[in-house]
């Protein structure tokens, strides 16, 4: 079967970004989100808290929720990065941002957000509206569940139902074999070339 995977992380670069969350979906509309980190990340910006903290809300053990996931990985790069930080190589794994550009190339971009309008007529939930912006923006360990959740199963789902409308189109466009040997090996290199630094 295909399994559509995302993950939740404090921020945009893979290599230092904490894993937060991890998000599947297995069928559309049936999105899931396993909350692993949020409230227990100290942040360095963070001073002597004298008030006490926010209580930690229940959540398997990253390792445990790891070791468990381990055979089912699969998706993108930045993904693949945060996963393999952890010990896992996912594959097989197809990339429906990968698999639009081989379709569209140039013709718009291919963030899942804007996919999801082009293809799916659907407006995917804004990271803003959960996070924030600017000086008021938080990292994704902050957010809470019930918001996280929304937003993150949602990106599950949103990923299930792009790959299976743009999948079966590599061959009618005859890119398959673009795809396949030139552009979705190379997202393991450039993934183990930005972890070697």
């Amino acid at each position: 079967g295909v399994v559509a995977v995302d993950t939740e992380t404090t921020g945009l670069d893979a290599i230092r970004a904490e894993l937060v969350g991890i998000c599947l979906a297995t069928v559309p509309g049936k999105g899931c989100y396993i909350p692993l980190m949020h409230g227990r990340i100290k942040h360095e910006s963070e001073g002597l808290d004298l008030a006490g903290a926010a209580p930690v809300p229940q959540q398997l053990e990253r390792t445990t929720a790891l070791a468990m996931l381990k055979p089912l990985c699969q998706n993108v790069k930045y993904d693949w990065l945060i996963f393999a930080r952890h010990g896992i190589r996912m594959a097989p794994f197809d990339d429906t941002m990968l698999i639009s550009y081989c379709l569209e190339g140039g013709l718009h971009g291919h963030g899942m957000d804007e996919l999801s309008e082009l293809h799916l007529k659907h407006k995917p939930i804004a990271f803003n509206e959960v996070c924030g912006t600017g000086k008021n923006q938080i990292t994704f360990d902050r957010v809470a569940l019930d918001k996280a959740m929304n937003y993150a199963a949602e990106d599950a789902d949103v990923t299930l139902r792009l790959h299976r409308v743009l999948k079966p189109r590599l061959p009618l466009a005859k890119v398959t074999r673009v795809y396949e040997t030139l552009e979705r090996p190379l997202v393991t290199v450039l993934a183990d070339m930005e972890l070697a630094g």
